[in-house]
């Protein structure tokens, strides 16, 4: 009888020990997820735009260390940024030019931000991995037209001569790189935290990401 419950206790602890195993067993193929972030832009040198942003992520994972993966996402908020033109004024006696530079402030929105790259993944215990990423990223940012159109009414007035010339939306690309950890809660839902990086040559972004992933 002894003999017999330790069999099954042994029976039972070996069954519990396959279905924890089993639960938590990794998957490769495609996978999606949702995340949300803060990305810091820093443009115009001194000056650094913070936008909460909302993305979504598509991937394939090729093995437990190999993954190719891509992102679509958008600042939900507005930030104060500068800008700076210049006004052209044309004299209407000789048609001459005379041009005077101007700095002000105002609304932008962080329109696009994507980005494609290899993931490489290091598993440090049976659910959670710490990874490694790089590739291209991009990140648009546009000012608010109605406030350009203001400011440049306010500045030329009704002086049909004078002219506001502004600086280009920001549209920067470039190298992209990143880590953070997976952490798998079953065998196909799983959460990320990480930190990503943007290296363009008008400023530096900086991003911090949380994201549900799942995988079919």
């Amino acid at each position: 009888m002894k003999t017999t419950v330790i069999k099954l206790s042994a029976l039972l602890l070996g069954l519990y020990t396959f279905s924890s195993q089993a639960e938590i067993l990794h998957v490769n193929g495609y996978y999606h997820g949702v995340g949300m972030g803060s990305t810091q832009i820093d443009v115009h040198e001194s000056d650094s735009l913070q936008f909460t942003t909302l993305y979504g992520r598509f991937g394939y994972q090729f093995s437990r260390y190999f993954a190719l993966e891509g992102r679509v996402g958008f600042g939900l908020n507005d930030e104060s940024a500068p800008l700076n033109g210049i006004v052209f004024t044309q004299n209407p006696q000789d048609g001459s030019l005379t041009s005077e530079p101007i700095q002000s402030q105002i609304d932008s929105s962080l329109d696009l931000q994507t980005s494609i790259f290899v993931k490489a993944n290091y598993p440090i215990s049976s659910r959670a991995d710490v990874f490694l990423f790089g590739g291209y990223g991009r990140n648009k940012l546009s000012y608010n037209e109605d406030d350009v159109k203001n400011l440049a009414e306010s500045i030329t007035g009704t002086d049909t001569n004078s002219t506001l010339i502004t600086e280009q939306n920001y549209d920067e690309g470039g190298v992209t790189y990143g880590t953070g950890i997976d952490y798998r809660l079953t065998q196909r839902w799983q959460v990320s935290a990480e930190y990503q990086y943007f290296d363009t040559d008008e400023g530096d972004i900086y991003a911090l990401n949380l994201s549900v992933n799942y995988r079919f």
